[in-house]
Parts: C-alpha cells; structure tokens; sequence
C-alpha cells in the first residue's frame, strides 16, 4: 500500500511539474531538415496573437564530436509585425549553451557558437513575446560541422613534421643543391 501511495505521489509531482515547465501560450516543436551541414528554421505568427509567448523548439542530432554556429533573427515592420526575443538556447546530452544578443530593438539578432557537442539529440529553442498588432516572424540558420579528432589531428602533424624534415635534410649546408650542380658545370676548372 506504502509502495502505491508513494508511486501516485511521484506521478502527480512529475505530471505538475510538466505543466508548469511549460509555460508559454505557444509552443512547437520540429525537426530540422538538413542540406550537407546547414539547416534553416523559423516561425511567424498571425493576427489575434498579440501579447502571447511562444516557445519554438527545433531538434537535431550530433554523430560525432561537433562544433555549432547559429544565428536567429527578428526584423520588425511598425507595430504591426514584432517580437520580443527573450533568449535564444541550444541543450541536450545534459549540456546548455545560450546564445549572445547582438542587436535589440527594431531588428534582433542573437548568435550562438560552441564547440565539442558529442553525440547525441539537441535541441535550439527560440522563446520571447509576440508584440505585434499582426503577429511577427523570426528566421534562423545552424551549421553544424564534426571537430576532428586527437588521432587525426596528430596525423596530420606527424606528416606535416615529415615533410619539414625532408625539405630540411635537401637543403642542409655542405649538401650541393641543384643550382650549385648547374653552375659548377657550367664553369671551367
């Protein structure tokens, strides 16, 4: 009986929490469509929805080790179309990063980078307040690239100190390089 009253107990608690967690008017959520590294999102919002939040969360998943750029912008036009970005996130794999506020006013842009996400399913959300008469919109692009790892890396700078090393022992002092050859052949004895 112990075991069933405590098992409700967390559920409600965790059904509560749920509800609270999620807070804004509007909320969404979509899977980015990627072309090679790059994909594009966005949302608008239309009449009738003037002074409700929105919460906009787009999903996407890492293979490897990666490196993420990201923008978001929101241009208003009058007071007819307007949003009021409140912050620009990127979570998952129990990491956060929150993206920097470029421009504020009539045209917001916020800029988000971060390097060494590992694998796993993320997620970029967008939240704020519609302020427009009309609505508004915002618009965004992610690019998401693998960070080479340490195996290749000292690969490559082994190769790049054989080649030095090479280039070095062709040119050392005493060693007749081939203008030297050229010229003694070309001069008499």
């Amino acid at each position: 009986m112990k075991k069933l009253i405590s098992s409700l107990l967390l559920a409600s608690a965790l059904v509560a929490a749920g509800s609270t967690a999620s807070a804004a008017d509007l909320e969404r959520t979509r899977t980015l469509v990627w072309t090679d590294s790059t994909s594009t999102f966005n949302a608008r919002y239309g009449d009738g929805t003037t002074g409700l939040t929105f919460l906009e969360n787009f999903n996407f998943s890492v293979d490897g080790s990666s490196s993420v750029s990201s923008a978001v912008v929101s241009i208003a036009l009058d007071g007819l179309s307007r949003l009021g970005i409140d912050s620009f996130t990127l979570s998952g794999n129990g990491q956060s990063y929150t993206g920097t506020s470029l421009l504020n006013g009539d045209t917001q842009t916020f800029s988000l980078r971060t390097n060494g996400l590992t694998a796993g399913l993320y997620t970029l959300t967008v939240a704020g307040t519609i302020l427009g008469s009309g609505g508004g919109s915002f618009a965004g692009n992610i690019s998401v690239a693998p960070v080479p790892e340490a195996s290749t890396t000292a690969m490559m700078l082994g190769g790049l100190a054989l080649v030095g090393f090479a280039a070095y022992r062709r040119r050392r002092p005493g060693s007749k390089s081939e203008s030297q050859v050229q010229v003694n052949q070309l001069m008499p004895a």
